[in-house]
């Protein structure tokens, strides 16, 4: 059996069960949630390692996400400032989902081995992988459109907000009990501010530095002929 069909069966037995006993799967949430990401994870892990190319596709996302992983560690003292979002989605828009992912998932990895791991490192693992996936799908929707960058500087506002709400549901389902409303809300209005700071950075980020920083991954990719197919189905 596929490693892709066994993790597809992860996602509908998870499914199956939240449906079917509604207050245990609220009861232990922390944990589904937990094998969720982790499915998440395995499977753009399995997407990568069935489509990957050659060792300079390797290379490119290992460096790639080294660099982002070390661009947000000297940001960290400035709260939610982190120009990682803006690498990712740079990355995603110019290699495809896959690669996005990936960078993605290593930037959360490989910084926390200096600002901490803990249940928080899968989500934003998943958080900043879902970053490098709608940086490939906006090229795919509005690559060559006039008012290109202005829509990627929109996309990098809204995904402050996204990886804020992404963080904000774990925090929910994991450390509150039970699981209300008002409870969620109280939750996202204390985010906000810090949200707000990561929308703000994104945009300015991305003002400053995406047509030089896409020239550059592009000149790369034609140069060594690296991800020229390479895309997640």
């Amino acid at each position: 059996m596929k490693s892709g069909t066994i993790i597809i069966a992860g996602f509908v037995g998870i499914a199956l069960f939240t449906v079917m006993y509604p207050k245990e799967a609220d009861k232990y949430s922390p944990i589904l949630l937990l094998i969720f990401a982790a499915l998440f994870i395995a499977y753009f892990l399995s997407l990568y390692s069935s489509k990957i190319a050659g060792n300079k596709e390797i290379a490119v996302v290992a460096m790639l996400g080294a660099f982002s992983a070390a661009a947000r560690i000297p940001f960290a003292p400035i709260p939610s400032v982190q120009p990682c979002t803006f690498i990712i989605l740079v990355t995603g828009y110019v290699f495809g989902e896959t690669a996005g992912f990936m960078v993605g998932a290593e930037t959360a990895f490989l910084s926390n081995f200096m600002l901490g791991q803990g249940p928080w490192t899968p989500w934003q693992m998943l958080a900043w992988g879902l970053a490098g996936i709608l940086g490939a799908l906006f090229r795919r929707a509005f690559h060559g459109n006039k008012y290109e960058l202005y829509l990627f500087v929109m996309l990098g506002i809204a995904m402050g907000y996204l990886f804020g709400l992404i963080m904000n549901v774990w925090y929910w389902l994991t450390y509150t009990y039970p699981h209300t409303l008002p409870g969620f809300l109280m939750i996202e209005s204390l985010s906000l501010p810090l949200d707000t700071l990561h929308a703000v950075g994104n945009a300015i980020f991305i003002q400053l530095f995406a047509i030089k920083f896409i020239n550059l991954l592009e000149k790369y990719k034609k140069r060594y002929g690296v991800f020229s197919d390479f895309c997640a189905t």
